[in-house]
């Protein structure tokens, strides 16, 4: 999203969270994630557990497999247009190993009496079970440099100017109150009147820290009818954890006092929950060398409990230091992520390999947040804390339905060895571009079996771009506000390794 230091009490940060929220994959095996993660129509992989459940109707046997990753991110910036230096931008990569994939299917096939045609009606019916790691919120991202517009200050101001009770209300423009960043200069019937007691040009500088992810527990069944139709049905537990601090510093002169000054804004945030979704798909192969598949799965129904807080301090240099907060902000709400529906194509070439295509669609402005009656721990909870009127009008307002493409390819060199590709795209959910683009997804690897033994790996490269703006000044005489745009690369790896029995 576009604005990221905001106060969760002044603005609507919950569709924030929705979006990200809202943004998860399928896992899948090192195998799909070479294909661009076009396995709709393929069938016959373990990530059909969590995919289109249609595809666990091919196998012949049962298998299972684990799929370890290594994940590097790297986030560049600019600030204003300008490059972060390096000095700002210290640690703006980070690297993880994560757990991605574990799953196994289990074959069951009919038999038929000697004297009925063994190859009609249904032939098998397979179970697969599966976790997955959807999603990975690990990066760093810092910004910053000289902003000759505006002080934050200027947003503490306009926080204040709409808030009547800021001299005793413990919120973010009473701590900047308390802290002689802004002062009272005159009084109307609707309280207060406030000024900054900074003016442009400030340095300043953001450092924001992210972690956790989303995974699933997956569990589904596959059909085979006559080797021509296959049917499958699906259930998803899900969970979630986000963790997110962020710092905001501001240097400047304070000009009623004459000090120069630091002044340290922080926000954290921890995040969890837990919900449930289902999936049903087919395939249908006319011909050996075609197979065509589609899914549909339902949104996710999450229970989530937020804990957000956000406290200031001031240090004068050569005077006094200021310190308020931290003011919590703990929340229980319900989320239902968007419905996806999913069809794919895919054309074998014999035993020399096969390509493949996927498009999938997602309305994310159908995301809806509610109050909940209980915490994801399953603790009662009181609903009249939450008004979610204003969290769905942002996002009915900002988020657009989305197409995402995915194509990929497998060569086979001779029965043991093959080669992949692919390249994805994930659609923009924003309506305004200009605060961001699709996701881009290029991957490439190999495979490699050896009797019921086998491996795959992947190296797959994922790039966006976003602009984030650290605070908003609204208003027909408001100062510019400062903005960053962000340049993100991941750089993934996958190994799964996987035995049939």
């Amino acid at each position: 999203m576009v604005i990221v230091a905001i106060t969760k009490n002044s603005f609507a940060q919950y569709s924030v969270d929705a979006l990200r929220f809202s943004q998860s994959q399928n896992g899948s095996t090192a195998r799909i994630k070479g294909l661009g993660n076009a396995g709709t129509a393929i069938g016959g992989d373990l990530s059909s557990i969590s995919g289109n459940p249609a595809g666990l109707g091919f196998f012949t046997k049962s298998e299972l497999s684990i799929t370890p990753e290594f994940n590097y991110s790297q986030v560049n910036s600019n600030f204003f247009g300008t490059p972060t230096s390096k000095a700002q931008a210290n640690n703006a990569s980070t690297g993880t190993v994560n757990f991605n994939n574990a799953s196994a299917v289990f074959y069951t096939r009919f038999n038929r009496p000697a004297n009925e045609d063994k190859y009609s009606g249904l032939l098998s019916l397979n179970f697969g079970i599966s976790y997955n790691r959807n999603s990975d919120f690990y990066e760093n991202v810092n910004y910053g440099g000289t902003n000759t517009g505006s002080s934050i200050t200027n947003y503490y101001k306009q926080l204040a100017n709409a808030d009547p009770n800021t001299f005793n209300d413990g919120s973010l423009q009473n701590f900047a109150f308390n802290e002689y960043l802004i002062d009272s200069i005159g009084h109307t019937s609707n309280g207060s009147i406030y000024r900054a007691n900074v003016n442009a040009p400030t340095n300043q500088i953001v450092n924001t820290v992210r972690s956790g992810g989303q995974s699933s527990f997956d569990l589904s069944m596959g059909a085979n009818f006559e080797n021509k139709f296959y049917l499958g049905l699906g259930i998803g537990i899900k969970s979630l954890r986000y963790n997110a601090t962020s710092v905001f510093t501001e240097t400047g002169f304070q000009y009623i006092d004459k000090f120069n000054y630091s002044s340290q804004y922080k926000q954290d945030q921890t995040t969890k929950g837990t919900g449930f979704n289902a999936s049903l798909g087919f395939i249908f192969k006319p011909v050996e060398t075609l197979r065509i598949g589609g899914s549909i799965t339902t949104p996710t129904w999450y229970t989530i409990d937020d804990s957000y807080s956000e406290s200031l301090g001031t240090q004068y240099i050569g005077n006094k230091n200021y310190s308020d907060g931290p003011a919590n902000y703990p929340l229980s709400y319900s989320l239902r992520t968007p419905l996806k529906l999913s069809g794919g194509v895919a054309v074998f070439f014999q035993q020399y390999g096969f390509l493949t295509a996927d498009a999938e669609f997602m309305d994310y402005s159908s995301i809806h947040l509610d109050n909940s009656t209980t915490t994801a721990a399953g603790y009662t909870n009181d609903p009249s804390t939450y008004n979610s009127t204003n969290d769905n009008r942002d996002i009915t307002s900002l988020y657009k339905s989305t197409v995402n493409l995915h194509v990929g390819g497998e060569l086979k060199l001779n029965s043991s060895f093959a080669l992949r590709g692919g390249y994805g795209i994930q659609g923009n959910p924003l309506k305004n571009t200009t605060y961001g683009d699709a996701t881009k997804t290029a991957s490439g690897g190999f495979g490699y079996r050896s009797g019921i033994y086998y491996f795959d790996v992947t190296y797959a490269n994922v790039t966006s771009s976003q602009t984030v703006y650290p605070y908003v000044l609204s208003g027909s005489s408001a100062l510019p506000s400062p903005y960053a745009n962000l340049n993100r690369t991941y750089n993934n790896v996958f190994l799964t390794l996987g035995v049939r029995f």
